[in-house]
């Protein structure tokens, strides 16, 4: 498992490719060497960083997505490579090829996914959920606009009544953000890695976003790191500031072990699931996918 998320914070950082490795230097002295075969992703959150052209020529051959974070952690752009799989003018024929209905199909089940792992959430902390019924209620393409309803109750009962999802906001919604950028870099990898195009998206479509098919896929997952963010501050009087042990937490989700009607699989596992899952409903035209029950209530 290609476990490592690398993070850069600290400024006066040099990035290179070393045989293989990803090396940091410092005022020309070498910190540290990381095999590349074994980095998921890098994160850089710090400002004087240089990078050269040949690592980052590196990081395409390897598909390890490089991932800029802007203010209050929330990402400015990501760097991966264009080049999938031997399959991929294939699987991007048939994705090009579906029809309005079928995605319309898609987004009804991830938003119903969505909104229901996000009623597993209240429930799982005792909170009012005013929601636990919406899931059923989703239309195809959820015409009525029920995932932004859905999303309002429910950060207001998770959060509090005065909370106001704010990607440029500080405490619990850096916090948020850090952690979806986490999950958005494995998916943005595993898009590319199966072939598909990530900029075609299936309900999000915006001429800046080259990545708008992960920010689809990665709805019902969100509340997961909801949950954890929760805990965090939960366990925690006044604070605020999203230090290295706080963002450790949110990326140890990658790969913790979670229940599946299987057994238990890392969260990892259950993210290149649903990409598959997405490749062949455009190869069959049949909408099926293998959401986790679990991901919530025991993950």
């Amino acid at each position: 498992m290609l476990n490592n998320i690398i993070e850069i914070s600290s400024d006066n950082k040099k990035l290179t490719a070393y045989r293989g490795f990803l090396r940091i230097e410092e005022n020309g002295e070498v910190l540290k060497d990381i095999s590349l075969d074994s980095i998921n992703s890098i994160i850089i959150t710090a400002f004087g960083v240089c990078y050269t052209n040949n690592l980052l020529q590196k990081l395409c051959e390897n598909g390890i997505p490089l991932v800029i974070l802007g203010k209050n952690f929330h990402p400015s752009g990501i760097l991966l490579s264009c080049v999938g799989q031997t399959k991929q003018m294939n699987v991007q024929m048939k994705q090009m090829e579906n029809k309005k209905p079928l995605q319309k199909k898609i987004w009804q089940l991830v938003v119903q996914e969505k909104i229901k792992n996000q009623s597993d959430v209240l429930d799982y902390f005792n909170k009012d959920n005013a929601i636990k019924n919406m899931p059923q209620n989703v239309l195809s393409g959820d015409s009525s606009n029920l995932e932004a309803y859905a999303a309002r109750l429910y950060f207001k009962s998770l959060y509090g009544k005065d909370f106001i999802r704010d990607t440029d906001m500080e405490g619990v919604n850096s916090f948020l953000n850090y952690g979806y950028t986490i999950i958005r870099a494995a998916l943005a990898r595993y898009v590319v890695a199966s072939g598909l195009n990530p900029s075609f998206g299936v309900e999000h479509h915006n001429k800046l976003n080259p990545f708008c098919l992960v920010d689809d896929l990665i709805e019902p997952f969100r509340p997961l790191i909801d949950k954890q963010v929760y805990l965090i501050f939960s366990n925690s009087n006044n604070m605020h500031e999203l230090t290295s042990e706080y963002k450790s937490i949110l990326s140890n989700l990658l790969t913790k072990e979670i229940k599946t009607k299987q057994g238990f699989s890392p969260l990892y596992i259950i993210l290149q699931q649903m990409v598959w899952d997405l490749v062949k409903i455009y190869e069959t035209k049949d909408v099926k996918f293998n959401f986790n029950k679990y991901l919530i209530k025991e993950g």
